[in-house]
């Protein structure tokens, strides 16, 4: 009898506590803002993610100049191809040349033009995609990124537990990218995510010298 109460409580416990994580996610989405004090604390970066970002760099052409949003510990960098150049950005300073930038915020940094930008683990917590990306989206030929969609997290309260703050499937975010000009060329599974890479149909001389090397680009890096 004690034994099944105490379960229930901690049942209850725990459906509060995601329920009360719920309301704090949908608050912070409809005023706008970022979850600073989670994401500026290096805790919250888990080395559980390090395999996700080897399977992405894996999409990347090597010689090409790379931008990271949501650089946290900077793993990708190791993981790169030969000849790559590496540029962090991160909603707080992580050193070595950190763009810090908020990604949720209304006035957005001009991004030196990058062969590829990379969003792994990040799009989740962005409050408007299709806005980021008509923002951002000129300054790159390739974008990488992971993402966790509706198909396999259904649950909206369980994303906005998560701290999520959208629900788009793969159709409606393939979609996003799309009408801004690029192509789905590949996607490849990472536990219950999906990695995307989109490629831009015309591409633009995009590679920038910001990254340490002479701008070298004018067409869509060599995809493997």
């Amino acid at each position: 009898m004690k034994e099944g109460f105490h379960s229930m409580v901690l049942g209850l416990k725990a459906k509060a506590g995601t329920m009360l994580a719920a309301a704090r996610t949908s608050l912070r989405r409809y005023r706008g803002g970022t979850h600073h004090r989670k994401w500026g604390d290096s805790h919250s970066l888990s080395a559980d993610w390090d395999s996700r970002t080897e399977q992405i760099a894996r999409l990347i052409p090597p010689g090409t100049t790379v931008l990271e949003f949501g650089a946290g510990r900077m793993v990708l960098r190791k993981y790169l191809p030969e000849g790559c150049k590496y540029t962090p950005s991160d909603l707080v300073d992580r050193g070595d040349g950190t763009i810090v930038c908020d990604l949720n915020a209304r006035d957005l940094p001009s991004f030196p033009p990058h062969d590829v930008a990379v969003f792994s683990g990040v799009l989740e917590y962005v409050n408007d995609l299709d806005r980021l990306f008509e923002r951002v989206s000129k300054s790159f030929n390739v974008i990488v990124a992971s993402y966790c969609d509706r198909q396999q997290f259904p649950s909206r309260v369980m994303r906005r537990s998560q701290g999520w703050v959208n629900d788009f499937t793969p159709e409606e975010l393939q979609g996003i990218f799309c009408r801004l000009g690029f192509h789905c060329d590949r996607v490849e599974s990472w536990n219950v995510q999906k990695i995307y890479r989109f490629v831009r149909r015309q591409p633009t001389s995009v590679a920038s010298a910001a990254a340490g090397g002479e701008s070298s680009a004018s067409s869509t890096p060599a995809m493997r």
